[in-house]
């Protein structure tokens, strides 16, 4: 079975064996489901993880590692033609919002490209949040290939944190990705 993990960096893939085809994609959903996109055309994967850190909308703690049953974006806001936000339309015209993943958990990651969003707002309700999972698990979705998301909680929404403090707690918790995707691909 071929499996491709996406990350936005590098150094979010390091824990990860060879046994994985794995590819880092930059930062944001834009350039996630491009690369993506581009990884799947390639090697033609079984199944695609998104990983990497979120934020905690509240429930979850700095070092979770979580998988989530759906990725929503408060990015897709067409409201003025009568759907609710976090949705768009396909080219055929079919409503396209919540995308789901895991159907062994019970968490909701909302993705977007910037920091704004905070739960609950547009009637959008979420644990956690990130900025690449939406676009991997569309690239993915469109092409019929299953997709999860395995994020590990760095900080909380709405605290600001360094750069630098968030590079280290990501390097003291990533080995927890590849114990996480572990665990998926053995439920499955």
């Amino acid at each position: 079975m071929k499996i491709l993990i996406v990350a936005s960096d590098k150094s979010e893939l390091k824990a990860f064996p060879d046994k994985f085809i794995k590819i880092a994609s930059g930062v944001g959903p834009v350039l996630s489901s491009a690369f993506t996109a581009f990884a799947i055309a390639e090697h033609h994967p079984d199944i695609v993880f998104s990983v990497g850190s979120a934020g905690s909308a509240g429930k979850l703690r700095i070092g979770d590692c979580i998988s989530f049953s759906r990725v929503i974006t408060p990015d897709s806001d067409i409201s003025a033609y009568g759907l609710e936000k976090g949705y768009t339309l396909t080219s055929d015209r079919k409503k396209l919002g919540a995308i789901p993943l895991d159907g062994n958990s019970d968490y909701i990651l909302s993705s977007s490209g910037t920091f704004a969003a905070k739960s609950g707002e547009g009637n959008l309700f979420f644990d956690a949040a990130d900025m690449e999972a939406y676009g991997v698990a569309l690239s993915s979705s469109l092409k019929g290939i299953p997709c999860y998301a395995v994020k590990i909680i760095t900080d909380l929404i709405g605290n600001h944190v360094n750069l630098g403090t968030y590079g280290y707690t990501l390097r003291q918790l990533r080995t927890l990705l590849p114990e996480k995707v572990e665990e998926v691909l053995s439920a499955l």
